[in-house]
């Protein structure tokens, strides 16, 4: 047998409370003056065994009542060598200080620690693995455990794919991580100037700031130079608005987006000369397949999407352009997602990301308790010391009452 809280057994010194109480309220007997000892008959000594007998029996009660009340506070339980309760923690949050004190806590009460990973290792992997936690509660149903209590950060970036429900037997405790600021990334505009993106993360939300600097920047950062994207425009003079709809709206990335964009225009009947990085044919006339270059091309058919990609490097504008459809389509924004490919500089700053899933997501409406101070472990023995608490102060109290004590 262990204890969940030991501390409290100090309190079992209170036994000698009812002890000193039972042995200073012997009284002697009352003194009656009798004129001859000839009226006295003598007592049967069972009858003095018998109140002594009872008195003990109340005193036995008493301290028992003690002895129950603090095994209740002290939270006894059964270790067991196959545990069938797991700790699963995430790598790094040893380093917590109110994490390592939960989990030093947790494995004392029996908990079987393992590793947040997949198939639960009991080691420590000796590098970081890409964790989804959405796999991880849906591999824990296929384990039949008592309780999971989980330790995490619970990061956004780590839910990938569809929210799935936490089972009662799971309690989910969230530990954020300390907010950060970190560079996403230097572009150098010209040699006297360059472009500082700035970045700060917290469990609540990430955020930039872009700033511009005439200083060198260190070794240490690794600044790229301003993306140059050469784009040809292929308009059929019926398509004239179309082109300066599209023409408008790479200005509009080129100002907002650390982006050089050289725009390029011709006609069908030339196109097969040119040499861009994106086409943008605005013609009803057949353009031939292109595979080295991005295209996108005119297709007007029955679509929900503006842009529609067909082909791997190939989309179809799917409705004639006006400024009231770049508007209500955000033509602008999907052009800037075709031509500035930004994967690498998002795969940067996911590392730093430190924003936290809400509970109200994670936990999607299971009632479970994540407050790490509100705590308590399950544990049946505790319902059995309190029925024989119960039980046991009855029988005092009857006793006593019948004993005038």
């Amino acid at each position: 047998m262990q204890f969940a809280q030991p501390i409290f057994l100090w309190a079992l010194a209170g036994l000698s409370i009812p002890i000193a109480i039972h042995l200073l309220s012997r009284k002697d007997g009352k003194v009656i003056r009798l004129g001859s000892l000839r009226h006295l008959q003598e007592t049967n000594t069972q009858q003095f065994k018998g109140i002594k007998l009872n008195e003990v029996i109340l005193l036995a009660l008493r301290c028992l009542l003690i002895i129950l009340f603090v095994l209740l506070m002290s939270g006894p339980y059964w270790h067991s060598e196959h545990s069938n309760r797991w700790l699963l923690v995430e790598n790094g949050l040893e380093k917590n200080p109110s994490a390592a004190t939960l989990i030093d806590s947790l494995t004392a009460q029996g908990f079987e620690k393992r590793q947040l990973q997949k198939e639960f290792p009991t080691e420590r992997p000796q590098s970081k693995k890409v964790i989804n936690y959405w796999e991880i509660i849906s591999s824990l149903e296929q384990h039949e455990l008592q309780q999971t209590i989980v330790l995490s950060y619970s990061r956004v970036d780590d839910f990938i794919g569809m929210r799935k429900s936490i089972s009662p037997t799971v309690q989910w405790i969230t530990f954020p991580s300390d907010s950060t600021n970190f560079i996403a990334e230097t572009i150098q505009q010209t040699p006297e100037r360059t472009l500082v993106r700035r970045g700060n993360s917290s469990a609540e939300q990430t955020s930039f700031m872009t700033e511009f600097s005439t200083k060198p920047i260190p070794d240490s950062i690794k600044s790229k130079k301003m993306a140059v994207i050469s784009a040809s425009i292929v308009c059929s003079p019926d398509f004239e608005t179309d082109k300066q709809i599209v023409k408008a709206s790479l200005a509009a990335i080129a100002r907002a987006l650390p982006i050089e964009i050289k725009v390029n225009e011709t006609t069908p009947a030339k196109a097969d000369i040119v040499s861009s990085d994106v086409i943008i044919w605005l013609s009803e006339t057949t353009v031939s397949k292109m595979d080295s270059v991005k295209l996108i091309s005119y297709s007007e058919k029955s679509s929900n999407q503006l842009l529609e990609q067909v082909a791997p490097n190939h989309w179809t504008i799917n409705k004639r352009l006006s400024i009231d459809v770049a508007l209500q389509e955000n033509l602008t924004l999907q052009l800037a997602t075709l031509l500035f490919d930004e994967q690498e500089k998002w795969n940067s700053i996911s590392h730093h990301d430190r924003r936290t899933l809400p509970d109200s997501i994670l936990l999607g409406g299971t009632q479970i308790n994540t407050t790490i101070g509100k705590f308590k472990p399950s544990n049946s023995t505790n319902k059995y010391i309190l029925l024989m608490l119960l039980a046991l102060l009855v029988i005092e109290r009857i006793v006593s009452y019948q004993r005038n004590q």
